[in-house]
């Protein structure tokens, strides 16, 4: 199926859809040059020769090897459309040399012509989504690349398509293998990660909000990182998304305040947050934390305690979890994960975890020293916070795993916030209704 979300989609400002023969004109107009995931070419791809590279299967599997992108045939270097007659170069031909040429076969390809209205002229688009099977390897020698024998790994690196070395296919394979047995480990230790920083930098005293998400599909460390202006962009864009995600659903954004708008630099990725600083201290409102990884992955931390002590709510030695929070929080989390899927031209489902955590030692009483659970407390009218009647006190938060389809519409981002929202709320025996 091809991706509804593209780079000629964001250099255009275009709302997510299927590519349309006016979107290519505009983009040959207005985009200066190629990208990693946009290449264009002037004519079709030629039977390869015996022996020879299959120069198509080498464009296709290097854009599969790095995040995906389009391959568009019949534009000139100049950008000038030209067109081409798509019966020279049937589909079932490209598949056929894609089989034979790829090693994997790179699945999941979708080839189409695009006709301008007056039927003159036609493109053929090539749509390469990222594969969770790279590396893909090609059969063949060049005359052109006289070094390269038998079997190579192409990668599209900017403009251009470059091919890997020995260390470089190994990372590759690494990267490969982690994806397909280390996928849930790696969510875990986000997660480890991120409760040990909130608790250690932010307040250890209370209760926070931890949802993390990883592409099933990272990018490779072969993509050029996000800026620290793309990272900033992501995120103020997910303001408004997680305000529609919310609709009629009453509360202010957690996230909203707590953002900086200047992104720190951090281990391969951006750190935002409003008790990050070198000066440490006193913090004043609610704390958050955001992290968007270089390969896809977003951490989105929140305390939801704050208030209640705030307004000193007696819940005795119980932690507290205030409710609106909880579901405001994760609004905000699916926003964001779905902006830097949209920023990062991720073309691959997400696979998300989340939960709530506290320092549990600290909390710990009577001689046994047992841990004695968390509180949900609700919002009342004028703001006021009172604990439900009968509600359960859980003393663990059993995680709530989702899957993302990739650049989902609003009403399915408001499933996803539905379901991670009520997985965690309803351990106390709360129902909760975001829309």
């Amino acid at each position: 199926m091809a991706s509804s979300w593209t780079r000629i989609h964001q250099e255009l400002s275009l709302s997510p859809g299927r590519l349309t023969f006016g979107m290519i004109e505009r983009a040959a107009k207005e985009i200066d040059g190629e990208r990693d995931d946009l290449d264009w070419k002037r004519i079709l791809p030629k039977k390869p020769e015996a022996g020879l590279w299959s120069e198509f299967a080498k464009d296709v599997a290097a854009m599969a090897n790095a995040r995906g992108g389009l391959l568009v045939y019949g534009v000139r270097n100049d950008r000038v459309i030209e067109g081409v007659d798509p019966q020279d170069a049937p589909t079932e031909h490209l598949y056929k040399w894609l089989r034979a040429h790829t090693q994997p076969f790179v699945g999941g390809v979708d080839i189409f012509p695009l006709q301008c209205p007056d039927t003159t002229k036609t493109v053929l688009v090539v749509d390469v989504p990222a594969s969770t099977m790279a590396p893909h390897f090609v059969l063949g020698t060049s005359s052109r690349d006289k070094e390269q024998q038998a079997f190579a790994v192409p990668a599209r690196f900017t403009d251009h398509t470059t091919w890997l070395s020995e260390h470089e296919v190994e990372r590759a394979y690494r990267d490969r293998f982690a994806r397909q047995e280390d996928a849930g480990k790696a969510l875990e230790r986000h997660v480890t990660e991120t409760s040990a920083a909130v608790l250690g930098e932010g307040d250890h005293t209370a209760a926070w909000l931890i949802v993390v998400s990883r592409p099933s599909r990272p990018l490779p460390l072969l993509v050029p990182d996000p800026q620290r202006h793309e990272a900033s962009a992501a995120m103020s864009a997910a303001l408004s998304t997680a305000a529609k995600i919310r609709g009629d659903f009453a509360g202010p954004s957690p996230m909203r305040d707590a953002l900086t708008g200047g992104p720190r630099v951090g281990l391969r990725r951006w750190v935002d947050g409003n008790f990050l600083t070198p000066a440490g201290g006193p913090h004043r409102g609610r704390l958050a934390m955001v992290e968007l990884h270089h390969d896809g992955t977003v951490v989105y931390a929140v305390d939801v305690s704050r208030l209640v002590h705030r307004q000193k709510v007696d819940v005795g030695p119980k932690v507290p979890v205030e409710v609106q929070v909880v579901q405001n929080g994760v609004c905000d989390a699916i926003a964001l994960i779905h902006e830097v899927a949209r920023a990062q031209h991720l073309s691959s489902s997400s696979d998300l975890l989340s939960t709530i955590v506290c320092d549990n030692d600290l909390h710990k009483v009577g001689t046994a020293g047992r841990f004695p659970g968390f509180v949900a407390v609700l919002e009342q009218h004028r703001g006021f916070l009172d604990v439900p009647k009968d509600c359960r006190c859980p003393v663990t938060i059993r995680q709530v795993p989702y899957e993302l389809a990739p650049l989902a519409g609003i009403v399915d981002l408001q499933a996803a916030a539905q379901s991670l929202a009520s997985g965690l709320i309803n351990q106390f025996g709360i129902e909760t209704h975001l829309t």
